[in-house]
Formats: C-alpha cells, structure tokens, sequence
C-alpha cells in the first residue's frame, strides 16, 4: 500500500500557491483493508475514505470507462491492480496529474511539470473528451489560471465535446457551481472567452448576446474584481446582461431554473434590472418618483440589500462605454432618505386608521418628509 498527495495540492505546491484541499490517491490496497486501517468510506460512486485523524480524503486508484452518454456515464473499477499511473492518466489537465510520494518525489509521467513551466493548459489523453464537465473546468482554470494558454489539440477537443451536446447533459447544480467558482476569480471573463469560443456558452446561456456585450461584461467583471465583491454581486453583474432592452418581469425565469442560480443572486439582479431606469435618472427623479422607487425595491424591508444593489449598478454602468455616471451618489442619498423616513412615527400616523386608509397616511406622511429633503 502507498499514499500519493495529487491534484490540485500538488500542482499549486509546484507554483508556489498556497494549498487549501490535499486529496491523496491509494495504490495497492482495498476497501476492506482501508475500513480496518480506520478509515471511514465516503465514497458513493467510487471508494473514497477519510482519514481516521485528518479527516482528509484518500481514494483508491481506480480507472475509468465511458459506458453511456453524460458526465455520469462512466463504470468505475478500483482494485489493488490499478497503478498510479493508471490512476493519473484519467484526469483532466496534465497540471492536474501529478503525484508526490512520502519522501517529497514528484510522479510526472505525462509532462504536467513542463507544462506548468511553460503556462500551458493541456489534455491528459485523448479520453478527455469523454466527459462534458470538462469544458467547464478548463474554462474556469482558464480564468485562474490566466497567464496559461490552452494548447491548441485542448482546444480542439472543447468544441467536439460541444458538437456532441453531451454538455446539456451536465446537471444544472455543476454547471452553477463551476460558474460561482470561476466569478471568483481575477480574470473571470476569460472563462466566458473560453466557453464563447468552443460554442458551449450558447448552449448554456442562448440568451445571452455575448459578442455583442463581450466588452462591457470584461469591463464590469473587472471593476467587481478591483473592487473585490463577493461571488453572488459578480454572478448578479454577469446575469445583468442576459436581460433583453425591453425587460419583463418573469423573462430570465427560465435561466435561473435552467442554471440552479441562487435565489439571492436572482433577487440582486432583478433589484437593478427592473429599476434600471431611475437609477440611472436618480438625481432628477421627483419626491414621489423617489419614493414610489424605494417601495418598489421594498427597501423599508430590506434596507440591508441597497449598498450591494448599488455595487452591481456601478458596476454595470462602468461596463457601458458611453455611461460616465457613479452609484455612489444615489447610494449615499437613498441611505440618508431611508435613515430619515424611518424616524417618521407610523403609529402615530396611522391612528385612529384602517386598512388601505393606514398605507394611503404612511406614504403621504413619508412623501412630505421627501419633499422637505430633495
């Protein structure tokens, strides 16, 4: 029985990253002898255990073979038998299918270290194009990665994963997490480039006019990333041009399900989007017109939700080219409206009232304070 660190602990251990996961590989033992060792099996479409103190994963070395169509569609077989070499040679990228023993040795039997050296984002073998998931990934590395070129027989094999629609297969919970983790990154845009380029994103996001809103979407990619917003305000920037000019309530339903997109994220979108208008216009927006804007994006409930709102509109509007306009101004005004309305006495406004007569007196009341302030 040996123990091999692999992966990505490995591969960023190479490029002097630091190291979150270590996942390990075990040659040479069974499923049986793994439970008397102490280990615990986790593993429910391959035999994968944690560590009795670590709680770290090791897997058996296992082989895989493509049985039927989808990333789902593959017969796993883990024996003492299987080497590591046969272990590594079912990975993805070659950065990905290095092993480091006990004493610190690296196992690079398929040229990972060279092409980490020379920045280069290569398949394994040519059973690469057998899952779909793949093109997610190396789209996604691709933005992590972004110093690395794809080799071009990579790149080639992207677009037949596509041609074969295999990827419509993938779950849409992958295809949401594999989005998440790539807006994370410096260089998210390049993962769109890549999916762009081998004809996955529109599969995935047939909606989404790509080449003709390419810059704007690198451009406020880059602003969220500057400004280091989390990953549902830059997943809610990206999904701001999915939305047509002419926007309906319930028109990009059918992306969020289709995607598995948080609900959070869908809230952040359609809380810009649908004002879109008047934010834009805020500073000659009217006391009512102002008003009526902060109920509609029920802000007396959720006041919390305004300064990511206005993250994803600055963000937004740096993308438009022709735009010079700031959030920071209608930021800073509707906080102090809010701070101001929300010291209005509503029990007192609304006594001795019921009903719809109670609604009618609180937005008077609230709109004459606006008249005072604006």
């Amino acid at each position: 029985m040996k123990v091999y660190l692999v992966g990505g602990a490995v591969r960023d251990q190479i490029m002097g990253l630091s190291v979150k996961d270590k996942d390990y590989v075990v040659v040479g033992s069974t499923s049986e002898e793994m439970v008397k060792l102490g280990y615990k099996p986790v593993g429910k479409d391959f035999p994968v255990f944690l560590h009795p103190k670590t709680h770290q994963e090791y897997a058996l070395a296992r082989t895989e073979r493509k049985v039927s169509k989808g990333y789902k569609g593959f017969k796993v077989y883990a024996s003492k038998e299987v080497t590591l070499e046969e272990d590594l040679q079912r990975r993805d990228l070659t950065i990905n299918a290095i092993a480091k023993d006990k004493k610190g040795q690296f196992v690079d039997p398929f040229g990972g270290m060279k092409d980490i050296k020379n920045r280069v984002l290569r398949h394994v073998s040519p059973a690469f194009v057998e899952d779909p998931i793949r093109v997610l990934r190396i789209a996604r590395f691709s933005a992590r990665f972004y110093k690395f070129k794809i080799h071009p027989k990579t790149e080639a094999l992207l677009k037949k994963i596509v041609k074969n629609k295999e990827i419509e297969t993938v779950a849409s919970e992958r295809v949401w997490h594999e989005f998440s983790v790539g807006f994370t990154e410096k260089k998210s845009y390049l993962m769109l480039d890549v999916l762009n380029r081998c004809g996955a994103l529109k599969l995935i996001l047939p909606e989404l006019d790509y080449q003709k809103n390419k810059n704007s979407i690198k451009k406020s990619l880059e602003y969220a990333a500057k400004k280091k917003y989390s990953n549902d305000i830059r997943a809610a920037i990206f999904f701001m041009y999915t939305y047509p000019l002419k926007v309906s309530t319930k028109c990009n339903d059918k992306i969020y399900m289709r995607l598995s997109i948080p609900n959070a994220v869908k809230k952040l979108v359609e809380k810009v989007i649908f004002n879109l208008s008047e934010l834009k216009q805020f500073q000659k927006l009217k006391p009512r017109q102002v008003l009526d804007l902060i109920y509609k994006m029920d802000l007396f409930r959720n006041p919390d939700i305004l300064p990511d709102v206005m993250c994803i509109f600055e963000a937004y509007i740096e993308g438009q080219q022709s735009q010079k306009k700031t959030a920071q101004t209608p930021l800073k005004l509707l906080q102090k409206y809010l701070k101001r309305l929300n010291k209005l006495n509503l029990g007192s406004i609304s006594q001795n009232k019921s009903g719809v007569d109670i609604k009618a007196a609180i937005y008077e009341a609230r709109l004459a304070e606006l008249v005072k302030l604006i």
